[in-house]
């Protein structure tokens, strides 16, 4: 069977193609460190090149760069892009399973999928892996806290205690402890508790989630005039918040949401003012 012209054209160039890569992969092994490293990276920023760069890529440090490039990396200067993220960290932990992050990474964007489970069980590798790592416990938390219907509060409620024993000048494992315990019916506790995060917490004063954490608490308690000065703190501090700060604060969340978060908690917050009125 003749072959035409224009099939002889299409083979010659794949043919070339496949040498040329044939010479990119060789050249690689000869090149540096660092040229390497910036080569693979540059690859990854690419839709066509990113599967390449994960594939020629063994080093799990640099795969973890790239995870956190794509999940976070909007803060960093980086892009937000949870599924080539979660390749990248997938990469990582095929590598080196007991890497440093690797499966911190990988639970935090199943919780943001929603997977809690799988979210879970990535966490306890990492707990597993490396014991020192106990943020990993603020991530449990929260998976315990949205886990199935009603979610396993009691144990939400050991992790973030134990996290804020480890990290006490963080708000945000004061205000999740604060929530869990007001889900458990634990007023008294969740007053207590953002009433410490204020002494602990540098500018915890102008902190719209403790404000509405307290406000919360003092309701349940019958505390309805404590709970609308609160509400009312909460709502001008919550006004005052940038999308950057809100992004900041809920960094695994994908940044064209930060609109929508924000004015959602100031509605949230505008309805428990009301509750409090009445």
């Amino acid at each position: 069977m003749m072959i035409s012209m224009r099939n002889k054209s299409f083979f010659r160039r794949c043919y070339l193609l496949i040498i040329v890569f044939v010479v990119f992969l060789l050249g690689l092994f000869f090149i540096s460190k660092d040229a390497k490293e910036c080569i693979i990276f540059s690859l990854a920023k690419e839709n066509l090149g990113f599967p390449v760069a994960i594939f020629l890529n063994h080093d799990a440090n640099r795969a973890m760069f790239i995870g956190n490039y794509y999940f976070n990396g909007v803060i960093g200067g980086g892009e937000y892009n949870t599924a080539r993220a979660f390749k990248a960290f997938k990469k990582a932990v095929l590598i080196n399973p007991k890497i440093l992050w690797g499966h911190y990474q990988l639970a935090r964007i199943y919780f943001v999928n929603g997977d809690f489970n799988a979210a879970l069980d990535e966490i306890n590798k990492e707990l597993t892996a490396n014991p020192e790592n106990l943020r990993s416990l603020y991530v449990r938390g929260l998976i315990y806290g949205y886990r199935g219907f009603i979610g396993d509060p009691e144990k939400s409620e050991a992790d973030f205690q134990r996290f804020v024993k480890w990290a006490p000048k963080e708000w945000a494992g004061y205000n999740d402890l604060a929530w869990i315990l007001s889900k458990r019916g634990k007023y008294r506790e969740a007053e207590e508790i953002v009433n410490l995060a204020f002494k602990e917490v540098e500018g915890a004063e102008k902190n719209p989630w403790l404000w509405n954490a307290l406000g919360l608490a003092e309701i349940n308690l019958g505390k309805r005039a404590k709970a609308r000065i609160s509400f009312e703190k909460a709502k001008k501090f919550a006004e005052n918040l940038t999308l950057s700060e809100w992004r900041k604060a809920y960094p695994g969340n994908a940044p064209e949401y930060a609109q929508f978060g924000l004015s959602t908690f100031l509605n949230t917050v505008e309805i428990n003012m009301e509750k409090s009125n009445k």
